[in-house]
C-alpha cells in the first residue's frame, strides 16, 4: 500500500487527538479525584454507586427521624416520670388521710393537697412539644387533651387513642406517642381517677362531712391510684425500651454508612497511577507533535 503525506498527516492528527482526549479525561478524573466521570467509565461500578448513594440518603433520613423521635420521647419520659411521682404523692396523701383519726381541719388540708396534685397532673398531661402540639392527646393533638368542664364539674378527655409512628429503618416503624391519659380512665370514663379524686377532695374539704361516711371511697381511690401507678410504670418502661431501640438502630445506621463509604471509595477512587499516566500521555503528545512538525517540514527541495 502506498503511503502518501496526507495519510501520514491524518494518522498523526488522529493520534494526537486520541492522546488529547485521554489527557482531558485523566485531567477530569484527577480534578474530581474519581475515576467515574460518566456511567460508561464502569457501568457495573456506576450502577452500584447509584444504589449506595440511594441507601446513604435513606440512612441520613432515618438518622434525622431518630434524632427527632428521640427528642420527643425524652420529653414524654420527663413528663411520665413527673406524673408517676405525682401519683405516688397522691397515694401517700390518701394513706395519711385514711387512718380515721384526723380532725375536719386536717382532712381539709389533705383535700387541698389533692386538688393541687390534680392540677399538676393535668398540667403534665397537657404538655406540648416544640411544635405546640399536645404530646398526650393521641392524634387529636391540636387541643388540650384534659380539661375541666365547669357545667358538669368533671374532667373530660378531648384527645383520642390514635397512634403515630415514625420510620427509623427499612420496614421498621416506632410509635411516637404514649397513651398516658388512658392510665387514668376506665371503660366508661376516660378521666375516672381524676374525677374520683376531685369528688373525694370536695368531701374532705367539707367540714360537715364525717370521714367515716367516705372512708370506703378513700380505700377505693387508694386501690385505683395503685393500679394507675403500675400502669404508668409500664409506660415508662416502654418509653425506655423505645429509646434503647433507637440507640441501637442509630449505631447500626452509623456502621452501615461507614461501610458504604468504604465501598464507594473502592468503586470510585482514582488509581494512584493516574497522574503518572497523564504525564506519560503529555510527554508522548509533545514528542508526537514534534515528530509531526519535523516530518511536515521535510521537502525534497531542501536536499537538492
Amino acid at each position: 500500500m502506498r503511503i502518501n503525506s496526507q495519510m501520514m498527516a491524518n494518522s498523526m492528527v488522529s493520534t494526537l487527538q486520541a492522546n488529547l482526549s485521554r489527557m482531558s479525561k485523566l485531567n477530569q478524573q484527577i480534578g474530581g479525584q474519581t475515576r467515574l466521570i460518566v456511567p460508561s467509565d464502569d457501568p457495573i461500578a456506576s450502577t452500584r454507586m447509584v444504589q449506595l448513594n440511594r441507601e446513604q440518603a435513606a440512612i441520613t433520613q432515618y438518622q434525622s427521624n431518630i434524632v427527632r423521635l428521640s427528642g420527643n420521647l425524652s420529653t414524654q419520659e420527663t413528663q411520665v416520670n413527673a406524673v408517676s411521682n405525682q401519683v405516688l404523692s397522691i397515694q401517700d396523701t390518701l394513706l395519711a388521710a385514711s387512718n380515721g383519726t384526723h380532725s375536719a381541719k386536717d382532712m381539709e388540708g389533705y383535700g387541698q393537697e389533692i386538688d393541687s396534685m390534680i392540677d399538676s397532673l393535668v398540667a403534665s398531661m397537657n404538655t406540648r412539644n416544640e411544635d405546640g402540639r399536645y404530646v398526650f392527646a393521641g392524634t387529636k393533638n391540636d387541643q388540650p387533651p384534659v380539661v375541666y368542664d365547669e357545667e358538669s364539674g368533671q374532667y373530660i378527655y378531648q384527645g383520642n387513642d390514635g397512634t403515630r409512628s415514625t420510620t427509623v429503618a427499612n420496614g421498621v416503624d416506632i410509635q411516637e406517642n404514649t397513651p398516658l391519659c388512658q392510665a387514668f380512665g376506665d371503660g366508661s370514663d376516660p378521666m375516672a381517677l381524676l374525677n374520683q379524686l376531685n369528688d373525694l377532695s370536695k368531701k374532705m374539704k367539707d367540714p360537715t362531712q364525717n370521714q367515716a361516711d367516705y372512708q370506703d371511697e378513700i380505700n377505693r381511690a387508694l386501690s385505683n391510684v395503685k393500679s394507675t401507678s403500675d400502669t404508668i410504670s409500664g409506660l415508662f418502661t416502654d418509653l425506655g425500651g423505645r429509646q434503647n431501640r433507637l440507640t441501637m438502630l442509630s449505631d447500626a445506621h452509623t456502621d452501615t454508612a461507614a461501610a458504604n463509604e468504604n465501598v464507594m471509595h473502592d468503586l470510585s477512587d482514582l488509581d494512584v497511577g493516574a497522574p503518572v499516566e497523564f504525564q506519560q500521555y503529555y510527554v508522548a503528545s509533545q514528542a508526537a507533535n514534534k515528530v509531526y512538525s519535523m516530518i511536515a517540514d521535510l521537502s525534497l527541495f531542501k536536499v537538492i
